[in-house]
């Protein structure tokens, strides 16, 4: 059995369902490809929704046990796991339905899909041809190679998402977004964490003043922060320590063994392609296992583009969404249009504080010659920050010497709401000059953007 599309997406999360939809606002005939898996993406099953409705329980603890601050005196008996956990499942399946329902409005073809030429795929007993393809499969976690991990028991946030008990003491292995944000989530659920991290600081791929920000909040909520840490291996102890495992450390001061009764991964994604067969369609992929795409995203087949986590850039929602209707674009309307991803470069980590970047960091402009100046404000100088005792964290605005802004970097609670204005001011190309004479709404954070603006345009004006 065989039949023909205008285009073939394979994979129905964020970047597949996008593309779809761009199909067939072009008024073409598409077929949805998702394997055996549950419907709806990572991003709803096992990301973004999930996680940060966790985050969110315990971001509450955190503002309970600093009310005091407020003169509120209250206390949190206990946070209630179950409970938690429970709410993350029903709104998990509140959105997942949502999209199940878009979804079935295409013909969408369930099973894995591997390709058996260059304008063909085998579904099960099926062959679809096309006369385009998006790949927007993924991506998953892959477990670093240490030794002696093979043989232990951990887990990643997949596992995190659906544990009603924390355990007593827990090494974060990774320091990135995800490691940060669940060894805060667990220690305020009462686990002993140890954050591990080779790089110098936390959060690696920002500048480091943000990862040593974070490094001091965990600090607070009782994380055992080791950055620049080397881990040696990982044993089952023999020694009466009541410990599961055994992590052997190298640190600047020696090698170090900590006890823990649960290991959380909490490493990188790798692009989900191996099972396509793609060297078939002539498709080239990077060492990582990413499709190499030009910037058109198509691939080294012409007929066949990818989208969303498997060309191996930021793995983030908007992120997909973009590449996901761009690729369908580009591969229907035979259109050779650039991916722009400094316009969608933009992130968060859902840490208290928060931290949000749009734009591009010091360490990116460094990296491509870019010259700039840089000015940072503290929320300590912001009436509304004071008042709510949110005077902890900076924003930091990078711009050219001609005042025009390349980016923004907040640390600070509020800050994945406040860097919405961040990303509309770089996408339109605003100056510090502009910002410093925009009106902005008193007592609000928002304040603070006019006020790191006004320092760049003191220094314009001499």
């Amino acid at each position: 059995m065989s039949e023909r599309v205008d285009l073939c997406v394979i994979g129905a999360g964020t970047a597949g369902f996008a593309a779809a939809e761009a199909a067939r606002a072009r008024g073409r005939s598409v077929m949805l490809v998702s394997g055996p898996g549950e419907l709806g993406g990572t991003c709803i099953r096992r990301g973004c929704m999930p996680a940060k409705t966790l985050l969110s329980s315990t971001e509450r603890l955190g503002d309970v046990e600093s009310a005091s601050h407020l003169g509120v005196r209250v206390a949190a008996e206990r946070i209630d796991l179950r409970a938690v956990v429970a709410r993350k499942r029903e709104l998990v399946e509140y959105f997942a339905n949502d999209r199940i329902h878009d979804l079935e409005a295409y013909p969408l073809s369930r099973g894995l899909a591997r390709f058996v030429s260059h304008d063909t795929i085998a579904i099960d007993d099926r062959h679809v041809m096309a006369d385009a393809f998006v790949i927007a499969t993924g991506s998953h976690i892959v477990a670093p190679a240490i030794p002696g991990l093979a043989r232990a028991t951990y887990f990643t946030s997949d596992e995190a998402l659906e544990m009603t008990e924390a355990p007593q003491r827990l090494a974060v292995i990774g320091g990135g977004p995800v490691g940060c944000e669940f060894a805060q989530y667990f220690a305020r659920l009462g686990a002993r964490v140890t954050l591990l991290q080779r790089e110098a600081t936390l959060l690696r791929n920002e500048d480091p003043d943000v990862g040593e920000a974070i490094a001091r909040a965990l600090a607070r909520d009782g994380v055992d922060v080791r950055v620049g840490c080397d881990i040696v291996s990982i044993v089952e102890p023999h020694d009466g320590s009541g410990a599961k495992h055994c992590v052997n450390v190298r640190e600047r001061a020696g090698e170090a063994r900590i006890d823990v009764d649960a290991i959380m991964l909490a490493s990188h994604r790798v692009p989900s392609v191996a099972s396509l067969d793609l060297e078939r369609a002539g498709v080239t992929c990077d060492a990582r296992g990413g499709v190499v795409v030009d910037a058109a995203l198509r691939s080294s087949n012409p007929a066949i583009f990818a989208a969303g986590d498997v060309i191996g850039r930021r793995c983030l929602v908007h992120v997909a969404e973009y590449t996901g209707r761009l690729a369908a674009r580009n591969a229907l309307d035979g259109t050779s249009l650039a991916a722009d991803f400094d316009r969608f470069e933009a992130h968060a980590v859902y840490t208290q504080p928060q931290v949000a970047v749009a734009g591009l960091t010091e360490h990116a402009c460094r990296e491509r010659d870019i010259a700039f100046d840089v000015r940072r404000h503290p929320f300590s100088d912001v009436g509304k920050a004071l008042v709510s005792d949110m005077a902890e964290g900076f924003v930091k605005m990078i711009a050219r010497h001609d005042g025009r802004i390349l980016g923004v970097t907040i640390v600070g609670d509020d800050a994945i709401d406040l860097i919405g204005e961040a990303i509309a001011l770089i996408d339109r190309g605003a100056t510090t000059r502009e910002v410093a004479e925009m009106p902005h709404l008193h007592p609000t954070m928002g304040e603070i953007y006019a006020r790191v603006a006004e320092d760049f345009a003191e220094t314009l004006a001499r």
